[in-house]
């Protein structure tokens, strides 16, 4: 019996696992625009390699936004399962400090796409490099444009995973939303997501204090905290102290509101503990930076942010190194950030990450409007959303036996 036929088009994380998954009963050609898989997965690569986090359970999707939305693709497909995965694969993994999920030492981003792609073709997948997706129809008709030509496939399954719009130069451009928009599927604008924030610092701090690290903070934002280090660059602010507020400052600057973040830079001491500090000294002979143990970024900052009658009064300058209020003017643009939100509204899907308009066409990955942190989050659910949607495939075209 002649096996039915599935498109993938998408090489990322997404569909590459979603090819994995339905590569035993279907018969799988993947296609992506670019000229080889996962090149967004490999830059990834670059800046520490982790894969997943060891949260499972509720604690794991209690990272994700909307709550509730990937509770049952997390739940089917969980941090455990995926390494258990990729050890089936040959790829073993630790646990870092922080809980993060990477290879093991000495395995590169490159030997991880690889292993992945090599179990591909064993399973008999088809790759079709070059193949820019232009059009599809309800008749399951999807119409590629590859050197100039324009070919047409039929399917009797398919799955989109198109990417968001972070990375450009990786072929993650969202310029897809426009066709989605023709075939009568409605889409958000892509915003971005885990990125820079946007501060007007002072000439003092932008030419003494670029590049320099804000270690072992907490910063807030309204009522989200997040702690961890930030950078001093030239135009704000950026690292894993950051990321995590995004959401909440975005939502504020969506607003038309103003945004703050507060900084505390001794986040480990309440202010009373801080206070002790300055018992027995006089504060016309002592340094701040000294007896707080804070370094010439920080002091840098608190000195910019902070009144002369406030600095001169040490309970006073307590207060502010607690909760250090600086505007945010806006986010990094969405090329710059790590993930995107925005793409195909989640009213626009099945359970099953099927479109309610096309109920066999499948979305999957970042094309679809949902937020999550740094920390091996994204990729997580990029995996756990193939799985689940490979799985509801096989279930509901009777294709499990």
């Amino acid at each position: 019996m002649k096996r039915k036929k599935a498109l993938v088009i998408g090489g990322g994380p997404s569909g590459l696992m979603a090819a994995w998954m339905l590569a035993d009963k279907f018969e799988v050609f993947l296609f992506d625009k670019e000229k080889m898989p996962g090149q967004k997965f490999l830059l990834a690569g670059k800046g520490g390699f982790n894969l997943t986090n060891k949260k499972t359970g509720k604690e794991l999707s209690a990272r994700y936004s909307p709550a509730g939305y990937l509770d049952e693709p997390l739940n089917a497909f969980d941090s455990k399962a995926f390494r258990q995965w990729l050890l089936d694969l040959g790829i073993p993994t630790f646990e870092g400090s922080s809980g993060r999920v990477f290879p093991e030492k000495g395995i590169k981003p490159a030997q991880v796409l690889a292993k992945i792609t090599s179990s591909l073709k064993t399973k008999g997948v088809f790759f079709l490099m070059k193949h820019r997706l232009i059009s599809f129809n309800q008749q399951m008709d999807f119409v590629f444009e590859s050197s100039g030509a324009e070919i047409t496939w039929k399917a009797d399954v398919a799955i989109l995973a198109l990417g968001g719009a972070s990375w450009p130069s990786t072929g993650s451009d969202g310029k897809w939303l426009d066709l989605m928009q023709k075939q009568g599927v409605n889409t958000i604008p892509f915003q971005p997501s885990n990125c820079g924030l946007n501060i007007a610092w002072p000439d003092t701090v932008t030419q003494f204090h670029t590049g320099k690290p804000l270690k072992n903070i907490a910063i807030s934002a309204n009522n989200a905290v997040s702690r961890g280090e930030a950078l001093i660059t030239e135009y704000g602010l950026e690292g894993n102290a950051v990321y995590p507020l995004i959401p909440e400052i975005r939502k504020t600057l969506s607003q038309g509101l103003l945004s703050h973040i507060c900084i505390d830079f001794k986040p480990a001491n309440t202010k009373a503990q801080l206070a002790l500090k300055f018992a027995g000294k006089d504060a016309r002979r002592f340094n701040y930076g000294d007896v707080l143990k804070l370094d010439t970024a920080a002091m840098a900052l608190i000195k910019a942010y902070t009144s002369r009658e406030a600095y001169m009064q040490p309970f006073d300058f307590i207060s502010e190194i607690k909760s250090l209020k600086i505007l945010v003017h806006s986010l990094r643009p969405v090329e710059e950030a790590i993930s995107s939100v925005g793409g195909v509204p989640l009213n626009e899907m099945n359970p099953d990450f099927s479109l309610k308009k096309f109920p066999r066409i499948f979305a999957i990955g970042e094309m679809l409007d949902w937020d999550a942190p740094t920390g091996g989050f994204l990729l997580q659910a990029c995996f756990s959303m193939a799985y689940y949607a490979g799985q509801k495939i096989l279930e509901n075209l009777g294709e499990t036996s």
